[in-house]
């Protein structure tokens, strides 16, 4: 007669595993969200306050709901550690300097460890610091006042370019009119969308006044040739029709080769 081995088989062993078993470590990946406090500053004067985010990895040989099981066990007790961490660190800095105690705090909470019961826990605390109320508000008035300080700089900056530009488009106008008797008919005509007519009449009356002087100064040269000797009245007398000219804003002719006028040839 066979006998029938009644030890349990291996398969039947398998059935009746618990479903929390796990031969394999696992990892798992948490962020909490933030939890917030006042911490003193430097004296105990005007307190920072304080935000920190957890940011949690678990990893051993159990489920994911098994270390995240691991993970809430040692939250508060993390939690109270961050407290008093940022709390002795704060101590040393002024109220108004949170930039550097956060970044002190920060490089003191970041991947914290701990093993427990094979189970390995990271935790790194972020931290954000801000300064006190009445520092913020004393800033933002600093701030505001700076801002509109390089504003008006900037403003007037771009005015002083802007008036340069102009200043040397004008000079560069005036410059190539200022011998052409034109422009100021031409500047007229251009500052008005009409009247041509009327520029162009006072033009010619102007010119007709202009030429009627011109005929009186030269009846002036030659009565005064009467008493002038010949090289004085000559010399008079382009003095004067050279100064006319000019005035005028006409072009004044060159020298006659050859005359008393022209200067002489360099040796």
């Amino acid at each position: 007669m066979t006998s029938v081995s009644t030890r349990p088989t291996g398969r039947f062993r398998s059935w009746f595993q618990s479903p929390e078993e796990v031969v394999d470590p696992v990892s798992i990946h948490r962020i909490d969200d933030p939890f917030t406090f006042q911490t003193p500053a430097e004296h105990d004067t005007l307190p920072f306050g304080a935000a920190v985010r957890l940011q949690w990895a678990a990893t051993g040989p159990r489920t994911e709901s098994a270390l995240e099981q691991e993970i809430g066990r040692h939250r508060e007790r993390w939690r109270w550690f961050v407290d008093d961490t940022v709390r002795g660190i704060t101590r040393g800095h002024p109220p108004h300097h949170a930039e550097a105690a956060e970044a002190e705090v920060n490089r003191r909470l970041r991947g914290l460890r701990v093993f427990d019961d094979g189970v390995q826990i990271d935790c790194t605390a972020v931290t954000r610091l801000t300064p006190a109320p009445p520092i913020l508000e004393l800033r933002q008035t600093a701030w505001l006042a700076r801002i509109q300080k390089e504003d008006e700089a900037t403003e007037m900056r771009q005015t002083v370019q802007t008036m340069n530009e102009l200043r040397r488009l004008w000079r560069d106008f005036l410059h190539d009119g200022l011998g052409d008797w034109l422009t100021p008919y031409a500047v007229d005509l251009a500052e008005r969308t009409a009247g041509a007519g009327q520029t162009t009449t006072a033009l010619l009356k102007n010119r007709r006044e202009e030429t009627e002087r011109l005929l009186r100064v030269i009846r002036e040269v030659m009565d005064a040739q009467q008493t002038t000797d010949v090289y004085e009245f000559t010399v008079r007398s382009e003095t004067v029709m050279r100064k006319t000219l000019e005035m005028m804003g006409l072009p004044v002719p060159d020298p006659v080769a050859g005359s008393i006028f022209d200067e002489p040839a360099s040796a």
